[in-house]
């Protein structure tokens, strides 16, 4: 049986994003998953910067290195995993929303749990906050995953609209 579970970030600034991020990635690679970010603004530098500069210490062999890093134009090796796999996406809401059907409809099968966590940029996607949260089943920040009506207090499942 496959799993997709789709989460949402939202984000002030690359700083912020990596607050949420790092924690996530150091517990994922010490229980030996897979993470994968792909993202426009090629997070990988800040992001081993940010490691290096906080001196942190990753309980894998081969730390933060175990990451698959990609941008725009990215080729993803597809074998099958054992263990779950996640996906970080960063970019435009278009860019996200291209890698997300490239995602599902190309390598979901591939893996017993997918998790896909998109990560918005605030300024830029505020208008659409209903619209991205509609789309996925978490929120993710800096406190792991959460569900959405627990970090925005005013949003109603539209399965809930409908069925009242």
């Amino acid at each position: 049986m496959h799993k997709i579970i789709k989460a949402c970030n939202f984000y002030v600034s690359e700083w912020h994003l990596f607050a949420a991020l790092l924690p996530y990635v150091r517990e994922e690679l010490k229980n030996k998953n897979k993470i994968v970010v792909i993202s426009q603004d090629k997070l990988e530098i800040g992001m081993k910067s940010l490691v290096k500069r906080l001196n942190l210490h990753f309980d894998n062999e081969k730390g933060i290195d175990e990451v698959k890093w990609f941008n725009e134009e990215f080729v993803m090796e597809i074998k099958e995993e054992e263990n779950p796999v996640s996906i970080v996406i960063q970019g435009t809401m278009e860019f996200i929303k291209e890698i997300n059907t490239y995602l599902l409809n190309k390598i979901g099968s591939k893996y017993p749990e997918l998790r896909i966590i998109n990560c918005y940029e605030v300024y830029n996607s505020n208008t659409m906050l209903y619209n991205i949260l509609d789309e996925h089943d978490f929120v993710f920040n800096t406190a792991g995953m959460n569900s959405k009506s627990e970090v925005f207090p005013g949003y109603i499942e539209p399965a809930k609209i409908l069925n009242s």
